[in-house]
């Protein structure tokens, strides 16, 4: 499997790298900073998961999600935030995203892992 992470945080997009390619031996194949280049990678890259956090500077979440839908209908798309509105949260999944992942991360818990790695597998179903 290969993925995108795109997330401002530098230590999200390592915390995440080493969960996907440690925890579930997926191919992370490259990384964004913000929203406005997203949907170029997306289009580089053609990962078969796309991890999106929602608050991030220059084009948010919300509106690199648009664009990749857009492009991919079938984009698998995983909104990884710690936006706590639920209207937010709501949009996102009805626009398209195949799960909410909530920071921060707690990959020292082996339940919370584990939890984490069912979520994934189903939202690749």
């Amino acid at each position: 499997m290969k993925v995108l992470i795109v997330d401002d945080s530098l230590l999200i997009r390592r915390q995440l790298s080493i969960f996907f390619e440690e925890e579930l031996n997926y191919n992370v194949v490259g990384f964004g900073i913000d929203g406005t280049d997203t949907l170029e990678l997306y289009k580089e890259h053609e990962p078969d998961i796309i991890t999106l956090d929602l608050a991030m500077p220059n084009k948010n979440g919300t509106e690199a999600l648009k664009e990749i839908m857009n492009y991919d209908p079938d984009a698998r798309v995983l909104i990884c935030s710690a936006i706590k509105t639920p209207g937010k949260i709501t949009e996102a999944l009805e626009m398209g995203a195949k799960c909410y992942i909530k920071k921060p991360f707690n990959f020292k818990d082996p339940e919370y892992v584990k939890i984490l790695k069912d979520d994934i597998k189903e939202a690749l179903e």
